[in-house]
């Protein structure tokens, strides 16, 4: 007598949508005839926020090709395209230990397959049916990757919040992870957010692209993981800092201390404050969204403050700070 099967589908959730698990009985009986017969159930899903689980933002994905191999076999077994709820289903499958695919030409150029909850499966006389999820997405990649590939590449990158797009006017943000720092440019927040915290756990999808002769993601779209506690600014001269540290600290958050004001420029709505510490001059933009006065910045007034390096398309940086308290004056 044929077997009762358990069927695995997509069931909506609160939140979006919830993944049936893959059984855990490798190793077990899996019986014996040619009537035992079960069920192999994939879920695919792109993942559009990079957050690696589903979430509200994400979607089912159709027509991805899922192969379905014997395991141990190179040997296509069976392939169905994943429906419109994004689910290849496989009827009628003898017993046994499967390995599963997805052809990368299926789901496009530009997307690939992210991860497997289980990428082997295992159906026996006792457990006929078994599921699981597929992630299919953009590439992931650490900021020193995304900084070397080809203007359009677009990537998933994840890192920590340098400069939040509250702070300047011109719709950018700054973010770091363990191999470095980029500029995002016409950026948004999901959820409607419109403002970010320094070292917020974001990820960020976005294309390459370049401007003032520095790398950056373009069109970035932040999502927000975690609050984390605000990043700390590297200390550098005057000096230094205007070349970026030879360019490696391009968007990087730095300090300057006791620095001597030269010169004030109002360049309307912005104050541009050219500093020097004794090792060569530095120009501070104080962003027009901020709000400083003019006044409080007069020649020979000393300066400490700490911001982001923003290049000039000249071969130098400019100090953007931050915020208010990121500048100080005495």
């Amino acid at each position: 007598m044929r077997q009762p099967i358990r069927r695995f589908r997509f069931v909506p959730a609160a939140l979006g949508i919830a993944f049936a698990a893959a059984c855990a009985n490798d190793g077990a009986n899996l019986g014996f005839g040619p009537s035992i017969l079960g069920q192999v159930s994939v879920g695919v899903y792109l993942d559009r926020d990079g957050t690696r689980t589903f979430t509200s933002f994400d979607t089912v994905f159709a027509k991805a090709r899922v192969v379905l191999f014997i395991k141990g076999s190179v040997d296509t077994f069976r392939t169905v395209i994943s429906d419109s709820k994004g689910v290849a289903l496989f009827s009628d499958v003898p017993v046994g230990r499967y390995r599963i695919a997805i052809e990368p030409r299926s789901i496009g150029d530009s997307i690939q397959v992210l991860a497997f909850d289980s990428s082997e499966v295992t159906l026996t006389a006792k457990f006929p049916a078994s599921g699981t999820v597929a992630r299919v997405g953009f590439p992931e990649v650490s900021l020193r990757q995304a900084r070397a590939l080809p203007v359009g590449k677009r990537v998933f990158v994840r890192g920590s919040i340098l400069a939040g797009l509250q702070s300047f006017r011109d719709t950018t943000s700054y973010v770091a992870d363990t191999s470095g720092q980029i500029r995002l440019t016409k950026v948004t927040i999901r959820n409607g957010q419109i403002g970010n915290n320094p070292g917020d756990s974001v990820t960020v999808l976005g294309a390459i692209a370049t401007r003032a002769g520095q790398p950056t993601l373009d069109q970035a779209i932040i999502t927000t993981l975690a609050n984390r506690p605000a990043p700390i600014a590297i200390s550098l001269t005057t000096a230094v800092a205007a070349l970026a540290q030879g360019g490696a600290l391009d968007a990087g958050l730095v300090q300057i201390t006791a620095a001597t004001i030269q010169s004030v420029t109002v360049a309307a709505p912005d104050i541009q404050v050219v500093v020097d510490d004794g090792s060569g001059p530095l120009t501070v933009v104080l962003d027009g969204n901020l709000g400083f006065p003019t006044a409080p910045f007069a020649v020979g007034v000393k300066l400490t403050g700490k911001g982001v390096l923003v290049p000039d398309g000249a071969g130098h940086w400019t100090l953007k700070p931050r915020q208010f308290g990121d500048v100080q004056l005495n």
